[in-house]
């Protein structure tokens, strides 16, 4: 099994993963936030909605613009999902050009670097952009655990 296979099922699973615990989140807790600079669930899953664009982006090296047209039609698609299911089902809408991108890239193209201003700016190389969408879901996993542990809800969804 070549690795953009492999990375791809992980992806499924995290995604999965992450949604589920969403989804479990009472309606009333969804906007809640444990302090005024974190985030809450509802906030999360609008990132998770559009995580597989931005893999896509990082993958191709075409990232939109921060500011202008890019960025007010990401913001009013963004502001536009307004439960989980709304956002699971983006995500989903969104994942097969993902999976599409990440099978196009070959074998050797994968230990290949390209600068990212993640992480302070570093190379990256081609299989840890592949890996992107699965270790941001994995990430907010635990940020939706934790908010859930803060409002009582001990259960392992």
């Amino acid at each position: 099994m070549r690795l953009q296979e492999h990375m791809i099922e992980v992806i499924e699973q995290a995604r999965a993963e992450v949604f589920r615990s969403a989804k479990a989140v009472p309606a009333d807790k969804l906007d809640w936030k444990p302090l005024d600079a974190g985030r809450s669930v509802i906030e999360i899953a609008r990132e998770l909605a559009v995580t597989p664009d931005w893999a896509r982006f990082v993958l191709s090296g075409n990232m939109p613009e921060a500011e202008g047209e890019d960025a007010e039609k990401q913001k009013a698609e963004y502001e536009s999902f307004r439960t989980v299911e709304d956002c699971e089902a983006a995500c989903l809408e969104k994942l097969p050009a993902l999976f599409e991108a990440i099978r196009a890239v070959p074998d050797d193209k994968l230990k290949e670097t390209r600068w990212l201003p993640f992480q302070g700016g570093r190379d990256f190389t081609f299989e840890e952009m592949i890996d992107y969408p699965r270790w941001n879901f994995n990430y907010h996993l635990g940020q939706i655990g934790y908010i859930q542990t803060l409002y009582g809800d001990m259960e392992d969804h």
